[in-house]
């Protein structure tokens, strides 16, 4: 918008030339307004801002910020909106800055690969003419699909006819439009709701913070979701940290604006149209979940598309040709996608006497915009689930349209969609623990990644294992040992079933589960109630004279022969609080192996740790009686081992 934050240094404050004031006090003329004119056109400038994609960086479009004010002794952009309409010439001044966007914008190189954002005056907007606009545009060589124009939240916009006349005027060009810092004016639903854009843009009040904020991320979590339901990209404005990039990526943001990518440039030389640093700061994260691209490019079809300026008679052809499918993608001028074809909308066309040479005929007026069905569309970077939360967001869609750095890369149908999400499955599946089905390494890896990141919220981590559990397998053999982990695995699934924990089996008899958000006291209950009916069910594995002496006389894992106490479960739990930051993980695994070997000495078997700089506290036996021998353990203990940590990956 045209209000941004000037940041220090702009060349655009550093014009020497200072032109005479205007008098906003004496009286008025047309003389008045041909000066302001004037002056605008020789001192005023645009800053461009990328807007880039948020996985890649590449450039979607660039927003023109209006620069040089000052320079004409006026304060303010407002204070200049209100001298031109004090003036009378309000109309000229909107042409005037216009124009010099786009001067600004087709000095870039391939800038008609490119969109252009620029500001509409909401006082203005009842009086639009695309025509105008049109015509600008046509001077430059460049397409109306080129320009996105932005609709200030900071005017209310609703329930205005004049407001829709102007819009669907605009749309009949071909002109994009997007809802300006989103949540922080008037009436930010029902502006949605009656002006539906291309492009939502989320005011940076939202994204400053967010990834430490645990309210912030919901709003805009749900911001996204409502967008994506309804077909419309989001843009989050303001980015100025990695961690807010690694936010807005995460809750599924599409493009991102902000310092972190590039301040405002009134120097068209240093643009660029890739900022390989987004790539970079996603490539180091380390908490990053694999990447679902090779399975999407697996199941995608590159049906080749039209361009909507190509003549109509090109789209029977493509149906001709291509008997394989019945559907043909349509994309813009910078071959961005704006909908298919289907050819059952075609069919009275195709199969009538006339009716191919009618629509064929230029004085029918009809071109292939007239005949294009929206379709969602999506990036090839986002996950499997997000491709099904699109596909399901539509009414009866024929696929998905998927993009490359918002350009045109291939069709996913019905069919091959749910080939991806089986595929998704069974790699799921594959990743399952064989004999407790359970969810394994990989996926517990995933898990931990997404919890580590989301530091705005509270998180309990559990890590189980087994207590003389290495005596009693070598004792009564694999078999009856497999009997006492399907037990607890199946504990695991009665105790923590609340449909908001996550249960994974890291391996033998390690075990994970997390849940987030909830109450400490009823995480050590479930947890609590967990480890003792294991340790009173696991007797019945037992022979009954082991069982009733109350141990196993086997060797240890050093050869030794003596008395092993009966198997218990033993566990640490770690409370994640907000701001709290594990970096890679190699911090958390180290942690949890000290409270994992504390656990294992203590009565208890339970010990807890509720902040990063916290110290370990074992947790009072209030729910098992027989006080075990602590010095008796056996040594069997993987507590302290690394390589059986998930975290050592996370």
């Amino acid at each position: 918008m045209h209000l941004n934050r000037i940041p220090n240094g702009d060349p655009a404050q550093e014009i020497d030339t200072a032109p005479a004031m205007i008098d906003p006090t004496h009286h008025r003329s047309k003389q008045d307004a041909q000066t302001l004119l004037a002056q605008a056109r020789d001192h005023l400038t645009y800053a461009l801002q990328p807007i880039v994609n948020v996985h890649t960086g590449s450039v979607y479009g660039y927003e023109a910020l209006l620069r040089g004010v000052e320079t004409l002794g006026i304060p303010t952009i407002l204070s200049l909106f209100d001298l031109a309409k004090a003036l009378g010439c309000s109309r000229e001044l909107d042409r005037t800055l216009r124009a010099l966007a786009l001067e600004r914008f087709i000095a870039i190189p391939g800038s008609a690969r490119h969109k252009l954002f620029f500001n509409l005056d909401p006082h203005l907007i009842e009086e639009e003419d695309p025509e105008t606009m049109v015509e600008l545009l046509r001077q430059q060589g460049l397409t109306p699909d080129t320009v996105c124009l932005e609709l200030s939240e900071h005017v209310d916009l609703t329930a205005n006819p004049a407001v829709a006349r102007a819009i669907s005027a605009y749309r009949d060009h071909r002109f994009h439009f997007a809802i300006d810092d989103f949540g922080t004016g008037y009436a930010g639903l029902r502006l949605l709701y009656e002006h539906p854009p291309d492009l939502l843009k989320i005011d940076r009040f939202f994204i400053s913070g967010m990834p430490e904020d645990h309210r912030k991320r919901h709003f805009v979590t749900n911001m996204v979701q409502l967008a994506h339901v309804m077909g419309i990209q989001v843009i989050a404005e303001g980015i100025e940290t990695e961690t807010e990039l690694l936010a807005c990526r995460e809750v599924g943001c599409d493009l991102v604006q902000g310092y972190l990518i590039a301040h405002p440039q009134t120097h068209i030389e240093s643009l660029q149209t890739r900022y390989d640093r987004v790539a970079e700061i996603h490539a180091n994260n380390r908490r990053d979940t694999p990447s679902d691209v090779a399975l999407i490019e697996r199941c995608l079809e590159r049906i080749p598309p039209l361009h909507a300026s190509d003549n109509i008679s090109r789209l029977f052809d493509a149906f001709r040709l291509d008997k394989t499918h019945n559907i043909i993608p349509v994309l813009d001028s910078a071959d961005r996608p704006i909908g298919l074809i289907h050819e059952t909308d075609m069919k009275e066309y195709i199969y009538s006497n006339y009716g191919r040479d009618l629509i064929a005929n230029r004085s029918f007026g009809r071109t292939l915009q007239h005949f294009v069905k929206p379709c969602p569309t999506i990036d090839i970077h986002d996950s499997a689930d997000r491709f099904l939360e699109a596909f399901s967001a539509s009414a009866n869609p024929a696929g998905l349209i998927v993009t490359l750095d918002g350009r045109y890369h291939g069709f996913v149908s019905t069919m091959a969609l749910l080939q991806l999400i089986e595929e998704k499955n069974l790699a799921a599946a594959r990743d399952q623990n064989p004999l407790t089905k359970l969810p394994g390494n990989n996926t517990i890896h995933e898990y931990l990644s997404r919890t580590l990141s989301v530091r705005s919220e509270t998180w309990h981590l559990v890590y189980l294992d087994f207590d003389n559990f290495k005596a009693f397998n070598d004792h009564y053999g694999f078999r009856r040992g497999d009997r006492v982990i399907l037990m607890f695995a199946e504990a695991m699934r009665q105790h923590l079933n609340s449909g908001r924990w996550f249960i994974g089996h890291i391996g033998g008899d390690d075990f994970f589960a997390a849940i987030g958000n909830a109450d400490l006291d009823r995480v050590i209950e479930q947890v609590q109630g967990l480890v003792t009916k294991f340790r009173s069910d696991v007797q019945s594995l037992y022979d009954p004279e082991d069982r009733a002496q109350g141990h196993l006389n086997a060797r240890d894992r050093f050869g030794q022969k003596r008395q092993i106490p009966l198997i218990r479960c033993s566990g640490a739990i770690l409370e994640i609080q907000p701001g709290d930051d594990y970096g890679s993980g190699d911090e958390l695994g180290r942690i949890i192996a000290t409270m994992k070997s504390q656990a294992k000495r203590s009565a208890s078997g339970l010990t807890l740790r509720q902040h990063r700089q916290g110290r370990t506290n074992t947790l009072p036996d209030s729910t098992w009686h027989e006080t075990a021998p602590e010095k008796s353990i056996d040594s069997d203990s993987k507590g302290v081992n690394h390589r059986h940590l998930a975290t050592d990956t996370a």
